[in-house]
């Protein structure tokens, strides 16, 4: 009996045992490469420049470099070590034009008038090119480069010449080229763009920029003058701020001379406030210093020694942000006005935070400022 006992404890014993609940560790899902939404897939057209593709699709995953004209978009998706959705898109080109699609299930081949050589398309009328276009896609292919942390690509954006007021040619693309890199992301998004062409070879373009990486962002007016060379439109100069979109719209003789900004002299106060803060934040010591009027006199010191100051603080500075916000405005005549304020400064090495009063002055179109008080 004490047998029988023991031999059915044991089995029951190895029931419960094999009937123990097993833990399983999770896995999260993987996705990894280009996904790509229909609505990217229908704006693929044949005959667009690899230039435009990639602004539509972004940078592709595989870039083959023995096959430099094709391009791989490759995404998939892994749940629980299994992979649920794969995608692969693949485009051709032949020279900078898009000639074939083939998304793995069907190939598309450009129709055979969009390959025809260029000796056969001489005796076809020519189509003349929109040039606000070209100039548009330019602008965008730089802010692609940008945001794909093109270096590179970027700087082949502009002139061989280009440089900002205070830095060679040199200097400023190695300064471009370290704060391109420094982020881990950038992102930079342009709105409400306009163009104008003032000839064959001289065209403005101003939008709103918004910039974001994971230590900055900021969102600004900016306003390029571009120039064609070689068939390619080019940044020539490159001007940041409300106030300064004004003034370039004015540059190409767009708005009457002496014509006042939307909402009037208070309106044009503020902008000419924020601009002075923009300038600043943007290390931009020339138009910083551009925002004093002459007869600026600054506490303590001569206004040569209070430049050279602002100047070296200004350059000193990896970084600075400046904000303004709670601002008033009061106009005390035609050609004079006051502005209050709170202002938040930051750089790399101090931060403060103020009540700030300056008085402006009209001097033509411009409100200068001719005096700055601050308190704590």
């Amino acid at each position: 009996m004490r047998t029988k006992l023991i031999l059915i404890s044991v089995l029951l014993s190895s029931c419960s045992y094999l009937h123990t609940p097993v833990l399983t560790p999770y896995k999260m899902d993987i996705r990894q490469g280009n996904f790509i939404t229909p609505e990217m897939r229908d704006k693929l057209k044949f005959g667009m420049s690899r230039q435009q593709v990639r602004y539509v699709m972004g940078t592709p995953m595989i870039s083959d470099a023995f096959h430099g004209n094709r391009w791989d978009y490759v995404y998939r998706l892994e749940h629980r070590s299994e992979i649920v959705e794969k995608q692969r898109l693949t485009l051709l080109f032949d020279g900078d034009r898009l000639v074939r699609i083939d998304d793995g299930k069907t190939v598309q081949t450009a129709p055979p008038e969009a390959l025809v050589p260029v000796a056969a398309e001489a005796s076809k009328p020519e189509v003349k090119a929109d040039p606000a276009a070209e100039v548009l896609n330019s602008v965008q292919g730089w802010a692609a480069a940008w945001s794909d942390k093109n270096a590179r690509n970027y700087l082949a954006a502009y002139t061989p010449d280009f440089a900002p007021q205070g830095m060679t040619h040199d200097a400023w693309e190695k300064q471009r080229v370290e704060r391109i890199s420094k982020p881990k992301v950038i992102e930079v998004v342009l709105d409400n763009a306009s163009v104008t062409v003032q000839d064959d070879s001289h065209a403005t373009a101003s939008f709103t920029q918004s910039y974001r990486s994971d230590a900055y962002h900021d969102q600004m007016e900016k306003t390029l003058h571009l120039v064609r060379q070689s068939d390619h439109w080019l940044i020539a100069e490159e001007l940041a701020g409300k106030a300064v979109k004004t003034r370039a719209v004015a540059k190409v003789g767009k708005p009457a001379a002496g014509a006042q900004p939307v909402g009037g002299d208070e309106a044009a106060v503020r902008d000419a406030v924020k601009h002075w803060a923009e300038v600043w934040s943007a290390r931009d010591a020339e138009k910083y210093l551009a925002s004093y009027a002459d007869g600026f006199k600054p506490s303590g010191m001569s206004k040569a020694a209070w430049e050279a100051q602002r100047k070296e603080r200004i350059g000193k500075a990896a970084s600075i942000a400046v904000e303004v916000s709670d601002l008033n405005v009061k106009l005390r005549d035609a050609s004079h006005a006051g502005a209050t304020f709170k202002q938040g400064y930051r750089s790399d090495t101090h931060q403060d935070e103020m009540r700030k009063t300056l008085q402006l002055e009209k001097v033509g179109d411009a409100w200068l400022i001719v005096s700055e008080q601050a308190a704590r």
